[in-house]
């Protein structure tokens, strides 16, 4: 799933639990895997690796990289400024909304860690991550039209669903 799905569950899911930030940052980080079991998009990052160790290699010297990279940048700052616009009023706010934020979207950081180190802890967050990715979508139906339109829809109705619960349990 790309960033800003993650980061919308995320913020929700700390500002819902604003009185326990550690619970709620607990939860939004957990929430990541969790929408990973549903059928998704995700950022191909194969330009990133080198083919031969599956490690991270310098994204300027290919331009398909250096293209997903910046998409990458794009979708965080976009992820950032719509929790900002719908979850900040005060500086506790704040706080808790960047608190979700990062937590809804770590694991995936993880994951980058994982492929430029492939050392403990990463390997052990990697093998959750893969596992989760394929509980619902394996390799075979992977490219099937159903997973493909679910995969979109799931990035807008997911988070919609989140920011809902917190505005209904705020207001």
């Amino acid at each position: 799933m790309i960033l800003t799905p993650h980061a919308i569950v995320g913020a929700s899911l700390t500002n819902i639990f604003a009185n326990n930030p550690a619970f709620g940052f607990s939860t939004a980080f957990f929430s990541h895997y969790i929408l990973d079991v549903l059928p998704h998009t995700d950022y191909d990052i194969s330009n990133f690796l080198n083919s031969e160790t599956k490690t991270v290699k310098s994204i300027f010297k290919n331009t398909g990289a250096a293209l997903h990279f910046l998409f990458i940048i794009i979708d965080f700052l976009l992820a950032v400024l719509f929790c900002v616009l719908l979850f900040v009023r005060d500086e506790k706010s704040l706080i808790i909304t960047f608190l979700g934020v990062i937590g809804g979207i770590l694991p995936d950081f993880f994951q980058f860690l994982y492929y430029k180190y492939k050392r403990y802890p990463w390997i052990f967050f990697q093998k959750i991550h893969d596992k989760i990715h394929h509980i619902l979508v394996k390799d075979d139906n992977e490219k099937s039209l159903f997973f493909s339109i679910f995969g979109i829809v799931s990035q807008f109705v997911m988070p919609t669903i989140f920011f809902a619960a917190y505005y209904f349990l705020n207001n």
